[in-house]
């Protein structure tokens, strides 16, 4: 079976992407919750900012292991290097790839009724 790829603009470029695996989208959604609106070294704590960067090394493997070619992800290396693509980028042909393969924008499937909660007396 060939491996489903799309084509997605990032950075002036069309770079091809494979459909990540089901166990990256699980860590990618956990990981964008975690991520901070906006990042304030003097206001973060050591454990928080160890945490961010554990957080973005994560990330990045997730984009490497999606992009299909050695050639984009060697520009993409160099162009988030020298600041041409910032970050936010990314986040957006994450977000074009998951569309393209249908994992963003569908209809979730039926919500199920959470099972009721007994609590003990005290």
């Amino acid at each position: 079976m060939p491996e489903l790829t799309v084509t997605v603009p990032l950075g002036g470029r069309d770079v091809e992407m494979r459909k990540p695996a089901d166990g990256a989208l699980v860590v990618l959604a956990r990981i964008t919750r975690t991520l901070p609106d906006k990042i304030e070294n003097d206001e973060m704590s050591d454990a928080a900012k160890e945490k961010l960067v554990r957080n973005l090394g994560t990330l990045g493997q997730i984009v490497e292991s999606m992009i299909v070619k050695d050639d984009d992800r060697d520009w993409l290396d160099d162009v988030m290097i020298s600041g041409e693509v910032p970050a936010e980028d990314i986040f957006d042909a994450i977000r074009v790839a998951g569309e393209k393969f249908g994992l963003i924008g569908a209809p979730a499937g039926p919500a199920k009724k959470a099972a009721s909660v007994r609590r003990r007396a005290r």
